[in-house]
């Protein structure tokens, strides 16, 4: 009798925590399904592409099998190895009649974007009719902002769209430059960074209205070709850069040089791709890569946000009601992590409800940015004092993190461009991938605390009269210097609403 009536209680707990766990998920459910200025796809195919190497093969997979279109917008592409063999692909594809759009960022895409030297190599791009370049929010065409709103002058396109045939969709933090594709045994300092493929008519739709809103937008600068040609052949620089990079990955070595049909110029770009091919090792396999291996269906969605000169932002407003719709847990990996009003307000009703909160970041050590990293050891203990269930880790390894990413109970998983700062939320252009399936927000919520792993947790001590003392913090693992410069940087209060 008394073993009957423990069965029982026994099975009372599981049921209530059972049904717990499904209230939970029907809340963060019927938030994602209830999410307003887009449809989801409840059959989009999803790969997580956590991993460097592989989110470059995907990349280079999508856009080699291109047929009808390619549209391409980032906030930056650098000139080398990756972002010049990309645009040599590019005109590959354009000479086979593939219609291709691209946009790069005024402030992040400098070199490309000069005039004279920098625009050459675009201009030899747009030589063909099947191909329109613009250029987001060039300094010049703002000038009476700086009498206005300082905000519209900065303002940058910061998605991250790769869409092929308007089925094929990459999302996520990553730019196009080594720092993002190569492996960390080949450079131990590149980032750690998350984006997203995703197989869907219907999405590729959203992401393609995304682009299409940023890239129709007044204010930008079309890429025109040069009336006078340009001083050396670009086109070979392009092919080359291409050939180079596909020899590589598939394992064909590296060319030979110098090459007695190609000026001295172009042999020595190419013995420079030679030299920074030579030290990416791992990543020769793409032979054997394949686009899906394996991965399942689930609904999905793109959330968007239009810079400060237009109107859209579904996105600072939906984060908020899935924080606001959890019951269990949310988990946030992002690299700048400068509290607004808005977000903080969210995870404190998610902390007051009881809510644990994980929030994953960089620390001084692993930071790219300075000043974000300024305004954040100046706040982190003021959030976990104002927010009890909040744990905060900073970032320990090599390298530096990048990711943006949200998973909300397990059961709801955001990718996308979306940093927890100022920026993001009222200045800059976003774009964010939003998935409902329990396996594939376990995976992302998986990947994230193996690398909560590798971090720091900072600590407080809240003493009887208010007063709080750092138990351990940034302070307690970072170099001197870093730490003096962070404090003096930390004074530009000033500059919070611009970072």
């Amino acid at each position: 009798m008394q073993r009957s009536s423990r069965f029982v209680l026994l099975l009372v707990i599981v049921l209530a925590f059972a049904g717990m766990a499904a209230v939970a998920h029907a809340d963060v459910e019927k938030c994602f399904k209830e999410i307003k200025g887009s449809t989801f796809d409840p059959q989009a195919k999803l790969r997580f592409l956590p991993e460097n190497v592989n989110s470059w093969f995907a990349r280079w997979y999508i856009l080699d099998n291109a047929k009808k279109s390619i549209d391409i917008t980032y906030f930056i592409v650098e000139q080398d190895i990756f972002g010049m063999s990309m645009l040599g692909m590019l005109h590959k594809k354009a000479k086979e009649g593939v219609n291709i759009r691209l946009m790069v960022d005024a402030r992040g895409t400098k070199g490309l974007t000069r005039k004279l030297i920098g625009q050459d190599i675009l201009q030899e791009l747009i030589k063909f009719k099947n191909v329109q370049i613009k250029v987001f929010n060039p300094v010049h065409r703002r000038l009476t902002s700086l009498f206005d709103d300082l905000r519209k002058i900065t303002a940058s396109n910061h998605d991250k769209i790769i869409l092929v045939d308007n089925e094929y969709l990459i999302t996520g933090g990553r730019n196009i430059s080594k720092s993002y594709f190569v492996d960390p045994k080949d450079i131990a300092t590149v980032y750690r960074d998350t984006d997203v493929l995703v197989q869907s008519n219907k999405v590729a739709n959203q992401a393609r209205m995304a682009f299409e809103e940023e890239f129709k937008a007044g204010g930008n600068f079309h890429i025109y070709k040069d009336l006078f040609g340009n001083a050396d052949d670009m086109a070979k620089h392009l092919d080359l850069a291409y050939t180079a990079m596909r020899r590589h990955i598939t394992g064909g070595g590296l060319f030979k040089t110098p090459i007695a049909s190609v000026s001295a110029k172009t042999n020595k770009l190419l013995e420079a791709y030679n030299k920074e091919l030579s030290t990416y090792k791992n990543m020769q396999h793409y032979a054997s890569f394949k686009l899906f291996q394996g991965e399942r269906s689930y609904p999905t969605r793109i959330l968007d946000k239009h810079s400060i000169h237009g109107t859209r932002n579904d996105i600072t407003k939906n984060l908020s009601a899935l924080m606001d719709a959890c019951q269990r847990e949310i988990i946030i990996q992002n690299p700048y992590v400068v509290l607004t009003d808005e977000a903080r307000a969210a995870l404190k009703r998610a902390s007051d409800r009881g809510v644990k909160v994980i929030i994953h970041t960089n620390s001084p050590m692993s930071s790219d940015s300075l000043l974000t990293q300024a305004m954040f050891i100046g706040d982190w203990r003021g959030i976990l004092k104002d927010m009890p269930n909040v744990r905060i880790f900073g970032y320990k390894l090599a390298t530096k993190l990048h990711s943006k990413v949200f998973v909300f109970d397990r059961s709801v998983a955001v990718i996308g461009t979306y940093n927890m700062d100022p920026v993001s939320e009222q200045i800059n252009s976003e774009v964010i991938a939003v998935t409902l399936s329990k396996p594939f927000a376990t995976q992302v919520a998986l990947r994230i605390m193996s690398d909560v792993g590798h971090s720091h947790e900072y600590k407080i001590k809240v003493d009887r009269d208010g007063s709080v003392t750092t138990v351990f913090g940034p302070e307690s693992h970072s170099d001197k210097k870093v730490i003096d410069k962070l404090n003096m940087l930390q004074k530009l209060q000033w500059l919070r609403p611009l970072i």
